[in-house]
């Protein structure tokens, strides 16, 4: 991966006269410099590539043994558990990692807070999904199955994911998380294979808050240990009220970011029901393959963004950082995407059962999906790191508005076709907002 950490060229001021040196040394110079960032991306990369690799055929199983109505329903839970895990991670997904590096010294004080906040949400979610559940009418598509999918992928929001990537720890987190996703799947499988009759999205829900439990203790055995919360018990409703209130306009923008991708599936299962939402799912899950190559990417991206949005970063170190990270999340995507635009209906057929082969026309947008989405991720992440989160947050409310009207009008006509159709057009606009707030801040420095 290229040079993620640009800045440490500028903050040490080292001379490199890359002109005069031969391609071979250039190259062995550039591994050199980034052998940190490499070993760290090559362990995320074969770790990740393992569970993706387990979780795509799981899912697929999941897929071919529920049909297309129950499978539409599981991923009607996955869908509202992304709301779920939006309020209880109350946008310190985003900050959280750049207040650490940012202020190293108030690390116990950070954790602390962020955990006394995002447990007191996770109880709120509880609580209103539950009435929910018993306010509904008799037939209700929020079955239990649902409602244990939801809180077991809300429970998520609790994980220590921020604090590892600060400490540069992303290859044990990874580990852990692969550990977790196997139990899982091993739980699944031996569901399949010893009573298929039996496997429903009830015992999905089962096995996802059992495994997602053990992970979070997993995670907080080993982070405890490195972490200094003495003397934080006195100011620590204190602190988490400012976390908060720091926090809000992130929330509110995170929030409006399930419009991309989260809304225009619960209007399609509102408007066409769960075989159409099921149809989309197959399809989204094939993407999935490349949008977890860019999350692991990003992952290394986010602290060395974080670090070259600090005082006294040059401009040009910036901008290299940004085009040679937009470069490497472009090539990630790009045999994915082209794949998905060229054989949508072949990839469909080799995969799933005959039903789900509908969704062709679906697919191939993702695949142009997934092109926006590479260039997304940088932007977004530079806006946050440089905290403009008003500006963010007033792109973030056009685009979901776009994404919603665009939903309403097309979902009711083309389905599922509309649905990343509606995603396509506003996350295209949400991207161009955003580079144009990096490019105008760049100007300025």
């Amino acid at each position: 991966m290229s040079n993620l950490n640009s800045e440490t060229m500028a903050i040490e001021e080292k001379s490199i006269d890359i002109e005069v040196r031969p391609l071979p040394a250039r190259l062995v110079a550039l591994l050199i410099s980034q052998k940190a960032n490499l070993n760290k991306l090559s362990v995320l990369v074969v770790v990740n590539l393992t569970a993706a690799g387990l979780g795509f055929i799981t899912k697929v199983k999941i897929a071919n043994t529920l049909g297309k109505a129950d499978f539409g329903l599981f991923a009607y839970g996955l869908a509202i558990a992304a709301y779920g895990g939006v309020i209880i991670r109350f946008g310190l997904e985003r900050t959280l990692v750049r207040d650490l590096i940012h202020f190293p010294n108030r690390q116990g004080q950070l954790v602390a807070s962020s955990l006394l906040l995002r447990g007191f949400l996770f109880l709120v979610v509880t609580l209103a999904l539950l009435i929910w559940k018993f306010f509904s009418p008799v037939v209700s598509d929020l079955t239990w199955g649902v409602v244990l999918v939801v809180l077991g992928q809300s429970m998520l929001g609790l994980e220590l994911k921020a604090v590892y990537d600060s400490w540069g720890k992303m290859s044990r987190h990874a580990v852990y998380n692969l550990i977790q996703r196997c139990l899982y799947f091993a739980a699944v499988w031996l569901m399949i294979i010893l009573a298929p009759k039996s496997f429903s999205v009830f015992w999905l829900g089962i096995f996802t808050i059992v495994v997602v439990i053990f992970y979070i203790i997993l995670q907080c055995n080993w982070a405890f240990k490195k972490i200094d919360f003495v003397g934080i018990k006195k100011s620590i409703f204190n602190n988490t009220l400012v976390l908060a209130k720091g926090n809000l306009v992130i929330w509110f923008s995170t929030l409006g970011a399930l419009s991309f991708g989260v809304v225009n599936q619960l209007i399609l299962k509102f408007y066409c029901g769960t075989e159409s939402l099921g149809s989309y799912a197959a399809g989204w899950q094939i993407i999935s393959i490349a949008i977890l190559f860019l999350t692991q990417i990003a992952r290394i991206g986010k602290p060395a963004t974080a670090r070259i949005t600090k005082p006294g970063i040059s401009t040009s170190a910036r901008v290299k950082l940004l085009i040679k990270y937009s470069a490497v999340m472009f090539l990630v995507v790009f045999p994915v995407s082209l794949a998905t635009i060229i054989f949508p209906e072949f990839i469909l057929r080799l995969i799933y059962r005959p039903e789900y082969v509908s969704a062709a026309g679906t697919l191939r947008l993702m695949g142009l999906y997934l092109i926006v989405l590479s260039f997304a991720s940088v932007a977004s992440q530079y806006v946050v790191s440089a905290r403009l989160e008003k500006l963010y947050f007033r792109n973030i409310i056009i685009g979901g508005l776009v994404s919603v009207v665009f939903s309403f009008v097309l979902i009711p006509i083309l389905e599922g076709l509309g649905a990343i159709l509606s995603l396509l057009i506003a996350h295209s606009l949400l991207v161009l907002l955003n580079w144009l707030v990096v490019i105008k801040q760049l100007r300025q420095d």
